[in-house]
């Protein structure tokens, strides 16, 4: 090789590298400010030149300093996106209840807010989806919450029984525990008003009655049967009949 050439490749290496470090340098400008997205873009480009002179020059140095930073970004990049996935995966833990619904649905609002402003910081878009669904599932829950007790037993429990078919509740953990206790409330108000108008009922008249199956029953009836101020005083098992509290 000429010395010609040999300055040619020298100055077209010499360009290469300077390329190399304005494309480090914007990538960590862009780490400082936490704009992961773009240091990304233009680390995978700095990667695609390297790749392409590779076999011209000896980048094996540059090759191994963006590898590791395009690495660094990443961890960075999954570290903050992970702080948004653990927020929702601990309000799905939340023990739920009627009476604290309100304030829960003020928690998810406070995290779909803080989604919505780094949506595209963190590519949250899965995220984003599963909380509005989530939002839609628990205003139709409170819904049904808010009319239970007033509408008669089979309208309410066709909206608690559509509510499950229609909606993956097993998805949502915490609002599966939340539906199951509305509806063993709603149960209990019924057993409380048969106890008000009956001394004793049969389990088939219960059954009847609740359109529940008689099996079904006396796994309900034990349970209400442990409550403060059971309606049920005793359940007697040989002839299927439940004895009620006056």
């Amino acid at each position: 090789m000429t010395f010609n050439n040999n300055f040619v490749v020298y100055r077209q290496k010499k360009e290469l590298l300077k390329d190399l470090r304005i494309y480090q340098s914007f990538a960590l400008k862009k780490i400082d400010i936490e704009d992961f997205k773009s240091a990304l873009a233009k680390i995978d480009s700095a990667l695609t030149l390297i790749d392409e002179f590779q076999s011209h020059f000896d980048l094996k140095t540059e090759l191994i300093d963006f590898s590791e930073i395009r690495q660094k970004v990443l961890t960075e990049f999954n570290s903050h996106r992970d702080i948004y996935i653990r927020r929702y995966n601990n309000l799905l833990k939340e023990t739920l209840s009627e009476t604290n619904l309100e304030d829960f649905l003020k928690l998810l609002a406070m995290l779909k807010n803080d989604v919505d402003d780094n949506l595209n910081k963190y590519n949250l878009h899965d995220l984003q989806e599963n909380i509005i669904t989530y939002f839609t599932l628990i205003k139709k829950l409170y819904t049904i919450i808010s009319s239970y007790k007033v509408l008669n037993y089979n309208d309410a429990s066709v909206q608690i029984l559509k509510f499950v078919k229609e909606f993956k509740v097993e998805n949502y953990p915490n609002l599966k525990d939340l539906l199951s206790s509305v509806y063993k409330n709603l149960l209990f108000i019924q057993f409380k008003f048969m106890s008000e108008n009956f001394d004793k009922l049969s389990l088939r008249e219960i059954s009847e009655k609740l359109a529940i199956a008689p099996e079904r029953l006396e796994d309900i009836i034990h349970l209400f049967m442990n409550r403060q101020k059971s309606p049920i005083k005793k359940y007697v098992k040989y002839n299927n009949e439940v004895i009620f509290n006056q």
